[in-house]
């Protein structure tokens, strides 16, 4: 991994309380009305700020949704490392691996993990490899290490990469029809999708 882009990277997650407001202002924007058709001048009305204040903190709107991006990236990693913390059985990992993502997507400040989906093709490619430099370096390596245990113990239907990439699908595409106040809750959700993904060990 390249030292300067993952340093850029993590640069990007620490921010003061003024670019925090901006940032989280902007992810709603960025949700409602998509990153294109959101302007400058949203952003700092929605923030209670001037459009040429908001320079000061940020050099364009590009440089916001990068930084809200690594911010999202760096939370999701940081509570998918408390998710299996302690855990060593890799079907257990991978659940609680499943049901953190799915707590990120549904749970009532989720826009910032829509907008890390919906949004990625509006990151420039530069931004883009920063983002992924955070993702990789602590987010993944839980999911690799709990696919690959799953995998070695001939529990997984499919290849570790090619089933992260299914997973990752099927738990994105639940913000369109799952609905909290049903009869299923995450942890069941989490369970299914597991479930969906294993199969008993062979002997």
């Amino acid at each position: 991994m390249d030292d300067l882009v993952k340093s850029s990277a993590q640069r990007a997650q620490t921010i003061s309380p003024a670019k925090a407001r901006i940032v989280a202002k902007a992810i709603d924007l960025f949700y409602e009305k998509g990153f294109e058709r959101t302007t400058v001048r949203d952003i700092a009305a929605a923030t209670g700020i001037l459009s040429g204040s908001l320079f000061h903190h940020f050099k364009n709107k590009q440089e916001i949704l990068f930084t809200a991006m690594a911010m999202t990236t760096r939370d999701m990693g940081v509570r998918a490392e408390k998710a299996v913390e302690g855990i060593t059985e890799p079907v257990a990992q991978l659940k609680a691996l499943i049901l953190c993502e799915l707590y990120s997507i549904h749970r009532e400040d989720g826009q910032a993990a829509y907008v890390l989906v919906d949004e990625w093709r509006s990151l420039d490619e530069v931004s883009r490899e920063k983002v992924l430099a955070l993702r990789d370096g602590s987010y993944e390596k839980c999911w690799d290490a709990a696919l690959e245990g799953c995998d070695a113990r001939g529990l997984l239907s499919s290849q570790p990469k090619v089933a992260r990439q299914l997973i990752r699908g099927a738990l994105a595409w639940t913000r369109n029809w799952y609905r909290p106040d049903g009869d299923m809750s995450l942890d069941m959700l989490a369970d299914e999708v597991c479930g969906s993904f294993l199969h008993k060990a062979r002997e």
